[in-house]
This record gives C-alpha cells, sequence and structure tokens, in this order.
C-alpha cells in the first residue's frame, strides 16, 4: 500500500471511531453561515479548542518575577477532515452528503463575506460564534475526495456606541437612554433658560440685563455673545420669550 492510500485509510479508519463506529448517537459539527448552515458531512476525528489569557511576568526589585493577570484572549478552534466524493458510499458519512466542492463554495462564500458564523460540536463543549480565520483545501489519492483545515478566531459583538455610552436601549424609541453628562447639560440649560426669563421679564435692555444677572454693567458681551444678539439696546427685552445666561 502507497503512503497516500495508508493516508487516506486512516483518515477513514478516524471518520468511523469518531463517529461511535456506527452505534448510537454520533457526533456532528454543525456551522451556520449567514446563508444557512453545512453539517459536515465526515466528523472530523480531533478538533482542538486554544483558551488563551494575557497573563504578563514582571519583574519586581527585591521581589522577583511576579504573575499579574490578564484578560482573557479569544479563543481558537480548528479541526481537519476531508468532503467525501459522491463516487463513494461510506457507511461513516453523518452529515450534508453533497457534492465536495458546493461545500467548498459554501465556505468560501462564508468567509469572504466577513460575517461571523457559529460553530456547534454536539455533544461538547463547542459552541462558538466565530470569524473563519483560514480555509485551506487540497486533493490527494486520486479518490475524489477533498481534504480541508478550518482555522476559527472566537467573535466577540463590539457595541461601538457603548464605548461611550453604556445606557440601555429605550424599549419604546429604540434608541441609548442619553449619557448622565449630556443629560445634565440639558437640564443646566433649560434652568437657565427659564432663571433668565423669570428675573428678566422687566428688563429694558441688555445692559439692564447684565445688571441683572451678573450684577455689573461691564458683562453686557456675555449676554450678547450667549443670546446670539445683533443690537446692543432692545426697548422691548421684556418681551423675549428665552434669555440664556451662561455662567
Amino acid at each position: 500500500m502507497s503512503l497516500g492510500g495508508l493516508g487516506n485509510t486512516i483518515q477513514v479508519l478516524s471518520a468511523i471511531f469518531s463517529n461511535g463506529g456506527g452505534a448510537g448517537l454520533k457526533r456532528e459539527i454543525i456551522i451556520e453561515g449567514p446563508t444557512g448552515k453545512l453539517i459536515l458531512p465526515v466528523t472530523p476525528a480531533k478538533y482542538t479548542v486554544g483558551d488563551g489569557q494575557k497573563n504578563k511576568v514582571v519583574d519586581i526589585t527585591q521581589v522577583g518575577e511576579a504573575l499579574v493577570f490578564g484578560m482573557p484572549k479569544a479563543r481558537t478552534l480548528s479541526f481537519s477532515g476531508f468532503f467525501p466524493s459522491l463516487t463513494h458510499d461510506y457507511p461513516f458519512v453523518v452529515g450534508d452528503y453533497t457534492d465536495p466542492s458546493s461545500c467548498v463554495e459554501k465556505l468560501t462564500e462564508w468567509k469572504a463575506a466577513r460575517k461571523a458564523v457559529r460553530v456547534i460540536i454536539t455533544d461538547s463543549p463547542v459552541n462558538m460564534m466565530c470569524g473563519i480565520m483560514e480555509f485551506s483545501y487540497w486533493e490527494q489519492d486520486g479518490s475524489r475526495d477533498i481534504y480541508y483545515t478550518l482555522n476559527f478566531t472566537e467573535y466577540k459583538e463590539l457595541n461601538v456606541p457603548m464605548a461611550n455610552n453604556d445606557k440601555p436601549i429605550d424599549d419604546k424609541t429604540g434608541l441609548k437612554v442619553r449619557p448622565v453628562d449630556l443629560d445634565q447639560k440639558i437640564k443646566e440649560e433649560q434652568s437657565q433658560i427659564s432663571k433668565g426669563k423669570a428675573l428678566f421679564q422687566k428688563a429694558c435692555d441688555v445692559m439692564d440685563v447684565a445688571k441683572k444677572a451678573y450684577g455689573d454693567y461691564n458683562h453686557w458681551r456675555r449676554v450678547v455673545k450667549s443670546n446670539n444678539l445683533k443690537s446692543l439696546v432692545i426697548n422691548n427685552a421684556g418681551k423675549i420669550r428665552k434669555w440664556v445666561i451662561k455662567n
């Protein structure tokens, strides 16, 4: 037997072994993509999950090395297998028995879509949202089976606005609740407007408003700037609906 034939035999025997030798429930690997799902026809004999953490070892004077715990890294998942050709009648096929080229096209399409996929390995802890980091495939032995290797990295959905606003979404409006600092600013401006309206109903001109607001006529420029006024003297100042007084 050639080395290539021996490799193919090992793959087949491994597939039979990983699927329980035909007895009981058979493990499946399900990949749910943006446009459907793919149940791998032949369950790989082995999968590997990497679960790292960004811990650091630092050197402290008069103490020596010390371990500083960091945040978890994104988990990784990898496995290898093959898509059986329809010209064979393998007894260990448990998933979608479809043309190998169709499987390759589907995985290639999902990778190119730059969207996350969910990988589920039944009867195991693996149920992950992932990005396809690498998909390699090839033929060997002239069997028309397509062999492949898949590498995934865990995907965590990030809500960018949450970086500046950790408020929840309002059920009625569908919008995020305003940050506290923005709410406070709006309340302060409304308070200033109400205060100005109450104090200056009897004001005659900008100078009068400055005197009432700041206790000094010399602050009339602040009143003009805050209210975007074009005239320094307003005979009907008391009729203005809103006066904005900024501290």
